[in-house]
């Protein structure tokens, strides 16, 4: 029976309304939740990515020797690409291994021979022992991987899903980059926050109107860290689990920040040019957390590399005498540790070593104590105020030693110090330099967005952070992961901001720079000028 004119009006705008509501709720057909990888496929990735399996150890057999060596080394991503794409490797041409690839008749790029469709036995079987779906032997350059039938099944279990949607990582998709960045917008800092967040906005807003990266645009997200190291570690998870970033650019790292680079690496979440006075370096490199500027231990032994050349030791001895001031703080005591590392290149000797807590400095006392031991130069690690403090002191008592530190822990407080101490008074600058770098790019990004250059020194690391993040997402490509990227940039070399020393990351090497210049002052003019090319300090192997 035909419905009547009127029930089949009242049928079409109830099927409207309905469509419209789903629409609006996130549950209509072109709106449904994205397909995520289960925990069996997460297990998978990681084997097939890193070799690396939470249920033990995997190895790899090479050839016909019997050697077995860890699976780490041989990861199938290294080969077959990091979505399964297969690759170029030495000469060969390891073959894809999506499952469209896999479940298809095909002819070995590695030996002319066809075989049948791979399942997930024969598949098994050829990770296995390298025998193929036909039962012919995979060329020798593939590996045999000894594994549980547990991890076996997890790592076919993702070769069924890599390189399709639910591969893909969150924050990513056909027209756009979700980043994040925990900025401190409340608080004793929250100016700092907000000129580094403005940054940030420009750069991404001038790429967005060229186009964005392969044609996504970049949306930036931020959330309130307040400055604290625990509401930053708060803010990050907030942008990582609830806000769903693809990755983190320019965030504010104050010091004892290592609980948060502890979830950013359980997260695989990268963070890229945490705005710092210091990097936070573990003994192993965190794999997911690239810095862009130098140490203060970098910054403080290319300060000792200074004083070991010719130029600046005392006449008539081999090496200088120097005396050390530092404050009670996690980053004076990085900055010690570069000086007493590097100063027996030179056979230097620390004739003394003063430590203060913080707001305490008694500089009177200390210049007095230091007059006796006839230092050539002293270094002093400590604040701005304490730093004028004690340059002063040295004026009153007379000591005839060179003044050294570094621009980032002192400031402008240094064009303050009386002439005859700033004459003779060195700091590293870790930075570049105007007159010596571009920095056209910036200026003109930041003029166009209308944003006020209150905090240069930040504002400058966070536009190099978003710039390399961005060079680096170009370099993936258009399958973009978070495994991509961070290759990525690995792989990147001596990329130039324009507001930053030329940057090189490596497999373990996760600060970009480490090179400094070593300026003088200029007090007529309050400028810092560099008395020489950039030191990078003697012995770095990085």
């Amino acid at each position: 029976m035909n419905p009547s004119p009127r029930r089949s009006r009242f049928l079409l705008a109830a099927i409207a309304a309905i469509a419209f509501c789903s629409l609006l709720s996130g549950r209509g057909a072109g709106a449904q939740a994205k397909e995520e990888l289960t925990p069996q496929e997460k297990r998978g990735k990681q084997i097939y990515l890193k070799g690396e399996s939470e249920g033990g150890d995997i190895s790899a057999v090479l050839g016909a020797s019997d050697l077995e060596l860890p699976a780490t080394s041989f990861s199938c991503a290294n080969c077959h690409g990091l979505r399964g794409e297969g690759s170029k490797e030495g000469g060969l041409q390891p073959p894809p291994i999506d499952w469209a690839a896999l479940s298809a008749w095909q002819t070995s790029p590695l030996t002319g021979r066809k075989r049948p469709p791979y399942e997930e036995q024969t598949l098994a079987r050829a990770i296995a022992i390298g025998l193929d779906s036909s039962g012919g032997k995979l060329h020798p350059g593939m590996p045999n991987y000894k594994m549980s039938p547990g991890q076996m099944s997890d790592l076919v279990a993702y070769l069924k899903k890599i390189g399709k949607e639910a591969d893909s990582d969150r924050g990513v998709s056909d027209d756009s980059i979700k980043v994040g960045a925990a900025l401190p917008l409340t608080g004793p800092l929250a100016q700092v926050g907000d000129d580094i967040r403005s940054a940030l906005a420009a750069y991404f807003n001038d790429v967005n109107e060229k186009g964005g990266v392969y044609g996504r645009k970049l949306h930036l997200v931020v959330e309130d860290s307040r400055g604290e190291a625990n509401a930053t570690l708060e803010a990050t998870r907030r942008l990582v689990e609830r806000a769903g970033v693809f990755a983190l650019v320019g965030t504010f790292e104050p010091q004892g920040s290592e609980a948060t680079n502890s979830f950013l690496k359980e997260a695989e979440a990268p963070l890229i040019g945490p705005v710092t006075l210091s990097p936070s370096l573990p003994s192993v490199p965190n794999r997911y957390v690239f810095y862009l500027l130098p140490s203060f231990t970098d910054q403080a032994r290319s300060l000792v590399d200074f004083l070991g050349v010719e130029e600046t030791r005392p006449k008539g001895r081999p090496a200088s005498r120097i005396a050390v001031v530092h404050s009670s703080t996690g980053f004076d005591k990085d900055a010690l540790a570069g000086i007493k590392s590097q100063a027996g290149l030179y056979s230097i000797s620390i004739v003394a070593d003063h430590e203060f807590e913080p707001g305490r400095l008694n500089a009177g006392a200390v210049v007095a104590a230091l007059v006796g031991k006839k230092p050539d130069y002293v270094f002093f690690l400590g604040g701005a105020e304490e730093f004028l403090a004690f340059g002063r002191e040295m004026e009153k008592a007379k000591l005839d030693a060179g003044l050294l530190s570094s621009a980032v822990m002192v400031g402008r407080g240094a064009f303050d110090l009386p002439p005859g101490v700033a004459s003779r008074t060195y700091l590293s600058f870790p930075s570049s330099m105007p007159g010596r770098d571009d920095f056209s790019e910036f200026l003109a990004v930041m003029q166009k967005a209308g944003v006020n250059i209150r905090n240069a020194a930040f504002q400058a690391v966070a536009f190099g952070a978003a710039k390399v993040l961005v060079e680096a997402t170009k370099n993936s490509r258009r399958e973009l992961s978070r495994a991509a990227l961070v290759d990525s940039l690995e792989r990147l070399q001596n990329f130039r901001t324009g507001v930053l020393p030329p940057l090189t990351f490596g497999p373990n090497r996760r600060v970009g720079a480490v090179s400094s210049y070593v300026v003088g002052l200029d007090l007529a003019n309050r400028q810092y000028v560099p008395l020489g090319d950039r030191l990078s300090p003697r012995g770095d192997r990085r």
